[in-house]
């Protein structure tokens, strides 16, 4: 009985879920539109809380290419719902149908407890999900770049915010990872560099006065593989806890091509 009810509300969503204008015309190449979903569902009819709510706008690739589209619409997929599928709008209706299916069992475990402590007003958890994804042409090397801003909470002290980056080569979709893009070695070349932008970034003089801006002094920098090829630059993207703790947030160091030519391939 309780999988018809969610079976119900899912279907009364669905009418939400729009293919909306992004960039290109009919006949481009490369073209995009958002598929978006923005709605918010309470555990119980008439009440606010707990609610599940949804903000997302995701891009999906339509051009005349249709290799380069299937294969960034595979990867998106894959990479935000887990779905191995090229149609990103199906793979957001399972993504969706699975959260409203956590969202109502979490409830419902914690209205059953409440009912066996005797509480009188049991909480509830509210879920959020806030997805954001933009497209942009990197440099002039035939590579378009994919950028996903995601905001989840499930309960806790706070939700959780992280950056993704894919780069594809737009002649096949294929997605171009640091050692196709980069010479051998290039972490010799690449570390020194983000350790003087990290302390830049900081205000710092040294590693040893990071901990005071909330940096973790004592982790040994890294090339994250996280990264966005831009038109002049490349930015390298740390998440929370990579390098500093939750409220430090979301670190990104942006190394202009200029300063590492000599290892691009």
């Amino acid at each position: 009985m309780k999988t018809v009810k969610i079976l119900r509300v899912i279907v009364a969503i669905l009418p939400f879920l729009l293919l909306s204008s992004c960039s290109g015309k009919k006949g481009d190449k490369y073209a995009f539109q958002y598929v978006t979903f923005k709605q918010t569902l309470p555990y119980e009819p008439g009440k606010e809380n707990p609610r599940c709510n949804f903000d997302m706008r995701v891009l999906q690739a339509y051009g005349t290419d249709t290799m380069f589209a299937d294969a960034f619409n595979k990867d998106i997929s894959e990479t935000l719902f887990n779905k191995n599928t090229t149609d990103v709008r199906s793979a957001m209706i399972s993504f969706i149908d699975s959260i409203i299916v956590n969202f109502k069992n979490d409830n419902l475990e914690l209205q059953e407890y409440a009912k066996q402590q005797k509480e009188v007003n049991p909480l509830g958890i509210g879920y959020d999900y806030v997805v954001e994804t933009s497209v942009s042409y990197g440099n002039n090397r035939d590579i378009i770049g994919c950028h996903v801003n995601w905001y989840e909470y499930t309960g806790g002290a706070h939700g959780r915010t992280f950056i993704t980056c894919r780069n594809y080569r737009l002649e096949d979709g294929s997605i171009v990872t640091l050692d196709d893009y980069l010479k051998p070695g290039y972490e010799s070349v690449l570390i020194p560099i983000l350790d003087n932008l990290l302390l830049r970034e900081a205000g710092c003089e040294s590693r040893s006065e990071l901990d005071r801006h909330g940096y973790f002094s004592e982790t040994p920098m890294f090339v994250p593989d996280n990264f966005e090829i831009r038109k002049d630059s490349i930015a390298f993207i740390f998440n929370q806890y990579e390098i500093a703790p939750y409220s430090t947030g979301i670190t990104t160091l942006v190394v202009p091509e200029n300063d590492i030519r000599k290892i691009i391939r």
